[in-house]
């Protein structure tokens, strides 16, 4: 088998958007909400506008047309002669709401990029950059403080501003495996890097204390690698019935980088991050069934072990987070003549328990998800549109309720990657 002209062609544009791409997610403050003050913000789960179209789902979907990053081991289902390149950019309405307050803001980004080629008939590969995390929040709030004042006390106001950037990229680069007719094993290896800036002040609003006084400073710049790991079990029934079942996992592992701390506005505190931050264990599944190659139904369930890694040093200061997933695809007739026949319809919702634990309480994320995939007439690229309803509610710590709306946009190219070259 030979290279195609396009496909040299392509591996020169994925180079190129993959350094301009990797220059600007790094710079790139793409969310605003107080809830990524903690932790490590708000995390992305792996997935793509297929994926997030369906509620999320990933582990179990296996196709010839996507890039499923959730599970390494769908790598393998790629076509012999095909090339996969996909990036997708997003942008997000947020409003937040507290009381008789409410404030809207509008955030955007490039969100992914990545590609898929295979390797042999059984073997398949994919690299990408992806983000893990989110962090991006500016916001202010007033209160007193009661003083003292011979045999009085004076109530004295102040005001606490917290300001926040950055976020955890990573890269990756996985290969999967089939195996005995029905099974399929992969690995991802995963290059995270980025930096975690977070800001406090304190403005005292009398006339004798100083403007502001800066409570703390920190940043914290990120390295570390990890792994993901996959397997699929898949089987076809009576023709017409496909079901396919998967698991991943991801094992605890250190994060490293150096941690910058200014207390105080006088005192500055570098040290390293080696023994001060873990990700956690990582353990999910899920099934998924198609019929007729026209619609796919599936569930998913992750679990991820925070109570048991490190943040600033200690065990036990974040929570677990688990996650629900339910999502669909339909397509009328996949070789229809009429256009509307090969336009596929998702959807899908999720639920989910944060990591992050606010004086005790709980965060809780719900979101509903619709999207469309639009073929280009002639090939096999596809143009995906993706939306999402959800909100995040901590009351009880916060008082503060987050409803955002989301749009996505991915380009989908599926090329001829290798040929046969005929015999003279």
């Amino acid at each position: 088998m030979t290279l195609c002209k396009k496909g040299w062609l392509y591996i020169i544009a994925f180079v190129s958007a993959f350094f301009m791409f990797s220059l600007d997610i790094s710079a790139q403050n793409n969310i605003n909400s107080p809830y990524t003050r903690f932790g490590y913000g708000r995390l992305n789960d792996l997935g793509f506008s297929r994926n997030q179209a369906m509620g999320g789902i990933g582990y179990a979907l296996r196709t010839r047309q996507h890039i499923n990053p959730a599970n390494p081991a769908s790598f393998s289902s790629i076509d012999s002669t095909s090339f996969i390149f996909e990036f997708g950019v997003s942008g997000l309405f947020s409003n937040f709401s507290s009381g008789t307050t409410n404030k809207t803001t509008f955030t955007s980004n490039l969100e992914y990029l990545a590609f898929q080629i295979p390797v042999t008939k059984w073997l398949g590969l994919s690299a990408g950059m992806v983000p893990y995390s989110f962090i991006g929040y500016d916001y202010k709030f007033t209160d007193s403080i009661s003083v003292p004042n011979n045999l009085d006390a004076t109530e004295m106001p102040y005001q606490q501003s917290f300001n926040g950037k950055g976020g955890i990229s990573q890269v990756y680069f996985g290969l999967s495996a089939s195996f005995l007719k029905h099974f399929s094993l992969g690995v991802s290896a995963y290059y995270l890097f980025g930096n975690l800036s977070h800001y406090r002040a304190l403005h005292f609003l009398v006339e004798r204390m100083p403007a502001y006084y800066t409570i703390q400073t920190s940043t914290m710049f990120v390295r570390s690698f990890n792994f993901h790991y996959g397997i699929q079990y898949f089987q076809t029934f009576a023709k017409k019935h496909d079901l396919v079942v998967g698991l991943v996992y991801d094992h605890q592992s250190k994060l490293t980088g150096d941690l910058t701390v200014n207390t105080l506005g006088v005192d500055t505190l570098i040290v390293s991050a080696k023994e001060m931050f873990d990700l956690p264990n990582m353990y999910a599944g899920g099934i998924a069934y198609t019929y007729d190659k026209r619609l796919t139904v599936g569930v998913d369930f992750m679990f991820q072990e925070f109570s048991k890694t490190r943040f600033m040093g200690v065990v036990d200061s974040l929570g677990n987070r688990a996650k629900l997933s339910l999502g669909a695809e339909y397509i009328h007739k996949p070789l229809g003549n009429r256009y509307i026949d090969r336009v596929r319809w998702r959807f899908g919702t999720n639920y989910s328990q944060s990591y992050v634990n606010i004086k005790g309480y709980n965060t809780h994320d719900f979101g509903i998800t619709f999207g469309v995939g639009l073929p280009l007439k002639t090939t096999k690229t596809m143009l995906n549109v993706n939306f999402e309803y959800g909100y995040i509610n901590n009351r009880e710590a916060l008082l503060l309720k987050e409803n955002y709306y989301k749009i996505g946009l991915n380009v989908n190219l599926n090329e001829l990657w290798f040929f046969k070259p005929k015999i003279q």
